[in-house]
């Protein structure tokens, strides 16, 4: 994602899932892990997924700031 409004709403939602999750295990009696973890993992892979992609991006633009072209694809 490249804009700012994009980055606030996928960081957003993998933290009320991160929340949800954690709330959910520590809350619910009965079959806590089973609603709980899916929503913590889910949560926490939206977060890792957007940071990623900002590293891979920022990688990207400082090579474009160097004069040096853009790493190709792996195929």
């Amino acid at each position: 994602m490249s804009s700012t409004t994009g980055l606030i709403l996928s960081y957003a939602l993998g933290a009320i899932f991160v929340i949800g999750g954690l709330l959910f295990m520590l809350l619910l009696d009965e079959r806590r892990l089973l609603f709980g973890v899916p929503y913590l993992v889910l949560g926490l892979l939206l977060i890792g997924g957007v940071r990623a992609s900002q590293r891979r991006r920022g990688l990207r633009d400082a090579g474009d700031a160097e004069g040096e072209p853009p790493p190709a694809p792996p195929e």
